[in-house]
């Protein structure tokens, strides 16, 4: 009954309750929208830092974390089938691939620079799809003594797909060694900074260079993201010799972008909270003006003051209802627009590449849009409420 009698009190007035409807739904649906905008950032964000760079999982040799920065090799794996074996015998596992870092100088003859190398089995990183080919080809088993040089390097260095270059590094051992490779291609992953550095090559080519078998580090991939802290707690009971590293330990830009996105978000729902309070409440308060004298009737025919403060607080949640479904109504058909608008953002700071404009819609999403619109509305309708049961009923008849 009171919900009923909520809804025709707003229709009294409606063109008061409508500016007020209008502007719950623009909060609501500037949550959606920046919510769900955040959501897929964070998604895609977190499946293209794993997929492509770091895996759900990486393995070590044990003290390898301790020694990384000194002599990483040292400590690196020496039976990787048997391990890959073991590793994918878990259904959850996709692919294992190994890997193997270096660092030294790369020259063409006449200049040289340094780079940061990894190794790669170069079937596994056509899986990856890591990198974008910008000419030339991607690696070969066939061909151990080729790489692909990041696009900037390959600019500064002056080669192209098919030259030769020299590549100089410090063995396990602690000598130095080089070696001759053809570019196979030229390649980005939209970074400036790593294109500027950066080398890959077979993982054959780099134990010829770093003159080993061994392997740093083996990548897992599971089919689902989800799972990463099972599986982690699987292998740790079935492997021995090794340790861990999950792609959260490894991933400091993917959290350093959440925390940032995360106040963003903080801050906007807290100006959304404030001005629908606001809103609401001059709303309600206005109706309590207007309806003084009705009020006092009702209290002299016995209507309690709890009953009173039930009622415009009903008012209010109603009024929070309305703007929660047209809020979540307007917010999914503009995300609906938007994701089949191929709107391209420009690129964000460090990178070379734009990315499409998406907005995720999920119950993560969607759900705390619809609460914060019901809860502001229904909070702002306190105060009213208050006033509206504490007026004395003589002065209420008497309101002019």
């Amino acid at each position: 009954m009171l919900i009923k009698i909520a809804f025709r009190n707003i229709l009294r007035n409606r063109r008061r309750s409508a500016i007020t409807l209008l502007v719950i739904v623009f909060g609501a649906v500037g949550l959606i929208l920046f919510g769900g905008y955040k959501a897929h950032t964070f998604y895609s964000l977190r499946e293209s830092t794993i997929r492509t760079r770091l895996g759900h999982l990486q393995i070590f040799a044990k003290g390898y974390s301790t020694s990384e920065s000194q002599k990483p090799m040292a400590y690196a794996l020496d039976d990787v089938a048997s391990l890959r074996r073991q590793v994918e015998r878990d259904p959850r596992v996709k692919m294992t691939a190994a890997e193997v870092t270096l660092m030294g100088l790369v020259s063409n003859g006449e200049k040289s620079e340094t780079f940061i190398g990894t190794a790669v089995e170069p079937e596994k990183d056509r899986v990856m799809k890591s990198q974008r080919m910008l000419s030339g080809s991607e690696l070969s088993n066939n061909e151990p003594d080729s790489a692909i040089l990041g696009a900037g390097l390959a600019k500064s260095m002056h080669v192209k797909a098919g030259d030769y270059v020299t590549l100089m590094t410090t063995t396990v051992t602690g000598s130095l060694n080089a070696m001759d490779v053809r570019v196979a291609g030229i390649f980005t992953i939209g970074v400036k900074e790593f294109d500027d550095r950066a080398i890959k090559m077979p993982i054959a080519g780099a134990q010829m260079l770093l003159q080993t078998k061994k392997v740093e580090k083996l990548l897992v991939f599971l089919n689902n993201t989800d799972d990463t802290a099972a599986v982690r707690e699987s292998l740790s009971r079935s492997l021995h010799g090794v340790e861990f590293k999950d792609w959260s330990e490894l991933a400091t830009f993917y959290h350093q972008v959440v925390a940032l996105y995360n106040g963003i978000f903080g801050f906007l729902g807290l100006i959304v909270f404030a001005i629908v309070i606001f809103s609401v409440a001059n709303t309600i308060m206005m109706s309590v003006f207007e309806r003084t004298r009705e009020i006092g009737t009702l209290m002299a025919i016995g209507t309690t003051r709890a009953r009173l403060w039930r009622m415009f607080l009903a008012e209010g949640f109603s009024i929070g209802l309305i703007g929660c479904v047209l809020g979540l109504a307007s917010g999914v058909a503009l995300a609906i627009l938007i994701n089949h608008g191929n709107v391209m953002l420009p690129p964000p700071p460090g990178y070379t590449r734009g990315y499409p404009l998406e907005i995720m819609l999920s119950a993560s999403v969607l759900v705390p849009a619809a609460v914060i619109a019901i809860v502001t509305a229904t909070l702002s309708s306190i105060a009213p409420a208050f006033r509206a049961s504490r007026l004395k009923i003589v002065d209420a008849l008497g309101h002019i």
